[in-house]
């Protein structure tokens, strides 16, 4: 039976192996297809291919261009930033520096200045003194003998006294201690 069915699907004797003159024209037909194909429909689709390989080599030529570029840039920027860092730090520094000279600047006039206003208070202070130290010797003379013709009575030598008692303060304002400072 399978003999049977295979004759009769065929329907000849022809071993499919081997080809019959069919085969050769559909050999024949699809080399001038392929031929058609490879020279007329190739060549654009080629050229779209070539296009786009050339784009894509392009723009990773670019890409490793704007890389570099990338890299370059940001190395400079980071040059200016240690650049900016140091310039800033320098400036900070030279204003505290200034800073400092200010101060010391204007604690040296302070100084002079509390120097200068306390030998003004020494010298008013001193002065005072001695206006009253002559008014109180002025006057001391006059109250001491006041005071001793109280107590003796009328019997006194006025310009004797008077004489003696000068002496005294004289002697006693020359012993005395000079004044102190205010310093």
């Amino acid at each position: 039976m399978p003999a049977t069915l295979l004759a009769s699907s065929s329907g000849s004797n022809s071993n499919f192996i081997v080809p019959n003159g069919t085969f050769f024209v559909e050999l024949v037909i699809f080399i001038v297809v392929l031929g058609i194909v490879a020279k007329f429909i190739l060549p654009p689709f080629q050229r779209v291919l070539d296009q786009r390989d050339r784009t894509v080599r392009e723009g990773l030529s670019s890409s490793d261009e704007a890389r570099a570029e990338a890299a370059r840039l940001d190395a400079e920027r980071v040059a200016v930033l240690v650049s900016a860092r140091s310039s800033a730090r320098s400036l900070v520094e030279n204003a505290a520096a200034k800073v400092d000279d200010l101060i010391a600047e204007q604690r040296a006039r302070g100084q002079q200045e509390y120097e200068r206003r306390v030998a003004q208070a020494s010298e008013a202070v001193e002065s005072e003194r001695r206006r009253l130290h002559a008014e109180l010797m002025s006057r001391a003379e006059s109250l001491v003998v006041e005071a001793a013709e109280r107590i003796v009575g009328g019997g006194l030598d006025v310009s004797r006294h008077r004489q003696m008692i000068a002496a005294e303060l004289a002697e006693a304002d020359s012993t005395q201690m000079p004044p102190r400072s205010l310093r």
